[in-house]
């Protein structure tokens, strides 16, 4: 490149590392990002996901031992959306809002319609050691999921659906988020850590590409 590459640059490179499930050379490019933003917890996490989802356990372990040592703390999943002029938080695995019962059953009813229509879930974003039931379970209580089932109940027919998320969408609630704006004829917003995401009949305004 014709100018020095900046933390902004490997940051992409390892993103599309976790794409193409490239791990040797996204550990090649963290060392990079590692020197020039030591501090930035995400990019920790982004080639913990990588590992995860290479089912490469050990390595994932280490790494977390290693952002111990070094006092660096990540910040938890969270995701909002606001509904009659009050925001509605949500964390992954959040059972204590008070329709979490419904919402819940709402996307137990979505993922079973998922899988009639032969869709499979992404068991690797789940990005924990465990049997495939744990793994499905986990993946239903990603916070952006539970905050877009709650739209879906709570928001008036034809109301565009509007969440925010602190961290990068995963592929399983991205797949999930295509499905519902579908099956509810809901136009969904999904605003992450990279960018927003559109919504509409089945299809996002990424293409796949985040």
């Amino acid at each position: 490149m014709p100018i020095e590459s900046d933390a902004t640059i490997w940051g992409s490179l390892l993103r599309g590392c976790r794409i193409h499930h490239d791990v040797k050379l996204a550990e090649e490019v963290a060392e990079h990002v590692f020197e020039l933003e030591p501090e930035n917890t995400g990019y920790y996490v982004l080639l913990a996901n990588i590992y995860a989802e290479a089912e490469k356990w050990e390595k994932v372990k280490k790494l977390r031992e290693k952002i111990g040592r070094r006092g660096l703390k990540k910040n938890p999943g969270c995701s909002w959306i606001e509904v009659k002029g009050k925001v509605h938080s949500f964390v992954a695995g959040d059972d204590s809002h008070m329709q979490a019962k419904k919402i819940e059953a709402l996307l137990k009813m979505l993922r079973s319609k998922m899988k009639e229509e032969g869709y499979l879930p992404r068991l690797r974003y789940s990005l924990i050691n465990a049997d495939d039931m744990e793994k499905e379970m986990a993946l239903c209580g990603h916070s952006e999921k539970l905050a877009m089932a709650f739209g879906v109940l709570s928001l008036p027919p034809g109301k565009t659906i509007r969440v925010t998320k602190n961290l990068r969408v995963c592929g399983d609630c991205h797949e999930m988020a295509k499905f519902m704006s579908k099956t509810a004829r809901r136009e969904i917003v999904l605003r992450d850590s990279n960018r927003f995401h559109h919504f509409k009949d089945g299809i996002c305004s990424c293409r796949g590409f985040w």
